[in-house]
């Protein structure tokens, strides 16, 4: 990724591709190359893990001793390696080529509005965080908190090196089960609040609007819940979102370890400078005064924006998968009314 693996960007060239299907059936049986890529694949991730594991842990015994503070380095410093020893964990996979358009733009441009910035993208993978963590531009890495699964938090090392993060776990009720995403909307009101703070301090958040891996078709993005565009209602901020698709080829949402040899494709785009600006009324939004309408304006804007990129990267030949079900080539429509209800 960027300087460090130039093999990894740009545009596939040739004649343009056909689109590619895939079914979860098919992603299921994997071959001697398949086997052979996923055992690289998460020996190389252990290897360069292990870094940031080690420091984390260091930084947790002593927060047992000294909590963080907000200008803690302790964070920081977790963050920005993780992001260092990841960008080295896709650049030894070479058998995974990533192609992502705007990723120059994003880390020269990202936060140039002097705002906070707001990041957001569907969600196909557990690889979509290594590849958002990898991406991010390392002079911005370390203001950057996300929501992130309760079940991160009881993942061996992982959950070591999210803690150290600082960043928040997103509440789900007691009970709810693996297609079952209710949230305990009492406990993330308040968690919400503290990556309000977080923001408002100056700070970057990120997180995935859908709320959960796309179970289906990986072409049609999930809707984007409204209530997390909150945030950027109360504070004004920069939003950018990032377009995937082809992770769950590589890493499928249902297998407890990727790494498969692929094709992925990344788009990155900034959606507006301001978020105030962009639901006002001068520009066609339903003004802030009206706080539900203006977090689905967001929304819905992110989710066309989002769309888009996942429809232009399909046509352009990255593979994508259909769950469950026979899937064939054919057009994606995006241009349907989205409606978006606040979580």
């Amino acid at each position: 990724l960027g300087p460090i693996a130039p093999r990894c960007l740009g545009s596939f060239g040739g004649a343009r591709p056909r689109a590619i299907w895939r079914t979860e059936e098919d992603i299921g049986e994997m071959g001697c190359c398949d086997t052979v890529g996923v055992v690289l694949f998460n020996l190389i991730l252990i290897v360069c893990t292990l870094p940031p594991y080690i420091v984390a842990k260091v930084s947790v015994f002593f927060t047992d001793c000294r909590p963080f503070r907000p200008t803690s380095t302790r964070p920081k410093v977790v963050l920005v390696l993780t992001c260092l020893c990841w960008r080295l964990l896709f650049t030894l996979a070479f058998w995974i080529r990533i192609r992502a358009d705007g990723l120059s733009d994003f880390r020269q441009h990202l936060g140039s509005s002097g705002r906070p910035v707001v990041v957001v993208a569907n969600h196909l993978s557990f690889l979509d965080t290594l590849l958002l963590v990898a991406m991010m531009p390392v002079s911005r890495m370390s203001r950057m908190k996300m929501f992130v699964s309760e079940h991160l938090l009881k993942m061996p090392i992982l959950s070591t090196i999210v803690q150290a993060m600082g960043h928040i776990a997103v509440p789900f009720k007691p009970g709810a089960g693996h297609n079952d995403f209710e949230l305990d909307r009492e406990l993330m009101a308040i968690r919400q609040l503290e990556l309000e703070e977080h923001v408002r301090s100056g700070g970057y958040a990120g997180w995935f609007p859908e709320g959960r891996m796309n179970p289906g078709d990986s072409t049609e993005v999930g809707l984007f819940r409204a209530g997390g565009f909150a945030l950027a209602c109360h504070v004004d901020v920069e939003v950018w979102t990032i377009a995937f698709l082809g992770n769950g080829m590589c890493w499928p949402r249902t297998s407890a370890a990727g790494g498969r040899p692929s094709k992925i494709g990344v788009k990155f785009e900034r959606l507006c400078e301001s978020s105030w600006e962009f639901v006002s009324t001068a520009k066609g939004g339903p003004g802030l005064n009206d706080e539900k309408e203006a977090c689905k304006h967001l929304a819905n804007h992110a989710h066309e924006r989002v769309q888009t990129g996942v429809t232009q990267l399909f046509t352009e030949g990255i593979p994508a998968y259909q769950g469950g079900r026979k899937a064939k080539a054919r057009e994606v429509a995006i241009n349907q009314p989205l409606l978006s209800s606040a979580a």
